[in-house]
């Protein structure tokens, strides 16, 4: 289990009043109240899929170019500090091994890392992940696992949601998203077990590893999807044996961890254009985006050193 208390002790755990959960939340009782008379106003941006440091997009993106990016409902600052808030409480709360996602201490690399020394890979994604995750499903986790009240729970989902469902662009999603969904991921865990294989998630990610994965454990985990109203993405499903994984990101290969290619090649551009940068500011832009790089590629590295 990664370091952090149990739900019993969060300061969320039983929470009764909503006076309560403004202190907690840092914020007043009139502001929550506000949230359940009208929906606050999202923005919505169009976020590149494939590479981190590309801008996003203020109109909807071609048709052509659709595919390569995803809409990022942004909320209202005040509302977003509600949130981050809320993330901050939620992740103090301990979750299992095999969660890599908004996970404090943990990243990316760490999920691609416990598969090193596998031989046989099946990485599966979520489609609509966040959308799918509905009011019905957060208002269980904040009444039954949390113990709040009634009227509580009921704020607090206003506080998450936008159209009924966990919003891309909230700072609390990724964490709610597991918490949610709990009874899912660990029946999907026992799975896994039963069949020798190593399980990770890393939001709507599910990677897969062993000496082998038998087609049957994925069949009987889309089952299990499917029953709890998810489904995957048959152009994103991989399945490979002896062969590189590109799992979040990150290629595992050889018993060891490697930087993308496709990263080496940005990293070479950016270097390109930071020859060619005219101004001070373009310069200066230029090179945070080099450093980002740069520590990605050492944080990679690092992992592979240490054997993890």
């Amino acid at each position: 289990m990664k370091a952090g208390h149990r739900i019993v002790d969060s300061a969320l755990y039983k929470v009764r009043t909503r006076r309560r959960l403004a202190e907690l939340l840092f914020t007043e009782v009139g502001f929550l109240e506000s949230l359940e008379k009208n929906q606050p106003k999202y923005v919505v941006k169009y976020k590149p899929k494939y590479d981190d440091k590309a801008p996003w997009l203020a109109m909807p993106p071609p048709p052509e170019l659709a595919d390569n990016y995803r809409p990022i409902s942004l909320p209202p600052s005040a509302l977003k500090r509600l949130q981050a808030r809320l993330a901050k409480l939620l992740g103090m709360i301990t979750v299992p091994p095999y969660v890599f996602s908004s996970v404090k201490g943990v990243s990316y690399v760490d999920n691609a890392a416990v598969h090193v020394g596998a031989r046989a890979f099946w990485l599966l994604d979520i489609e609509a992940f966040f959308p799918s995750c509905t009011a019905e499903r957060l208002t269980w986790f904040f009444r039954d696992k949390l113990q709040c009240s009634p009227d509580v729970a009921a704020i607090l989902v206003e506080i998450v949601t936008f159209d009924g469902c966990l919003p891309q662009g909230s700072p609390c999603s990724p964490i709610l998203s597991y918490f949610c969904n709990a009874r899912m991921w660990s029946d999907i865990y026992q799975l896994a077990g039963e069949y020798g294989c190593t399980l990770s998630i890393y939001a709507d990610d599910i990677t897969l590893s062993g000496a082998v994965v038998p087609k049957k454990l994925v069949w009987r985990i889309k089952e299990v999807l499917k029953n709890n109203g998810f489904r995957t993405s048959r152009s994103k499903e991989v399945s490979l044996v002896n062969a590189p994984a590109d799992i979040t990101g990150v290629i595992v290969r050889d018993n060891k961890l490697f930087l993308p290619n496709r990263q080496f090649k940005k990293l070479r551009v950016e270097l390109a254009k930071r020859r060619d940068a005219k101004t001070s500011i373009e310069k200066r832009k230029i090179d945070n985006r080099i450093a980002g790089r740069k520590a990605q590629a050492r944080q990679i590295e690092k992992h592979s050193k240490s054997g993890r």
